[in-house]
């Protein structure tokens, strides 16, 4: 569904033409209602994504892209060693780094995110380093688009934008029956297609004490059958 088309089945809900409920009064529902859903998880699938950064001796740093969460960070990976970095906090940084002083330069081998920024662990000193970066952007300001445009997020969570914006007129009528009919609509609709969208995609045992599977094991594995997600 569109713009347009949300803002149509809220008003034939409501029973309420243009004049009654100006766009930008439902467009503002809208909005609370796509950035509440939306917050409520923040490994969507479909919001994966993978970023080339760089550290940069004049910076010191790597700047994260700007639609990058930094809570959705996943990896990072040194392009020139193939090694997956691990983070730590800022705090084990500083203690581990004496006192976060980076003298000298080295292979990193572990970063901490310091606002919008990744912060090397040692520095790479005059060295500039190419990174992949795999994570979880942020969602786009999809209603700039107009009234064609379709909420940034899977077409099955745009109802529950309709729910919502419904709730909200019906709390402005002061109706507070029908608002909560409908914010419970939007509740119960989420969990399960929350449980739709984020399920796992693929169905296999988790394997303890074997380590990245190989076509020979070194160990004696423990498996459990149930499926596990990603």
């Amino acid at each position: 569904m569109n713009l347009q088309q949300l803002r149509d089945y809220v008003r034939t809900q409501l029973d309420v033409d243009e004049e009654e409920l100006p766009n930008a009064l439902l467009d503002s529902y809208f909005t609370e209602a796509f950035d509440r859903t939306i917050a409520l998880e923040t490994r969507w699938p479909f919001y994966e994504t993978r970023w080339a950064v760089a550290y940069t001796p004049s910076e010191a740093l790597i700047i994260l892209p700007e639609d990058c969460d930094p809570a959705g960070i996943m990896a990072l990976i040194d392009l020139a060693t193939g090694v997956r970095l691990l983070q730590i906090s800022n705090e084990a940084a500083e203690d581990t780094f004496v006192g976060g002083q980076q003298n000298g330069s080295g292979t990193p081998a572990s970063y901490s995110i310091y606002g919008s920024k990744i912060v090397l662990w040692p520095t790479p000193g005059e060295n500039e380093r190419q990174y992949h970066l795999r994570g979880y952007r942020l969602s786009h300001d999809w209603m700039l688009d107009g009234a064609s445009a379709e909420p940034d997020c899977d077409k099955r969570l745009h109802i529950l934008f309709a729910h919502y914006a419904i709730a909200l007129a019906y709390a402005q009528q002061e109706d507070e029956v029908l608002e909560d009919v409908y914010m419970k609509r939007w509740q119960n609709s989420f969990v399960s297609l929350h449980a739709a969208i984020c399920k796992p995609r693929h169905h296999r045992p988790l394997v303890l004490n074997l380590g990245v599977p190989s076509a020979a094991a070194t160990a004696n594995p423990v498996i459990w059958g149930p499926p596990v997600g990603p």
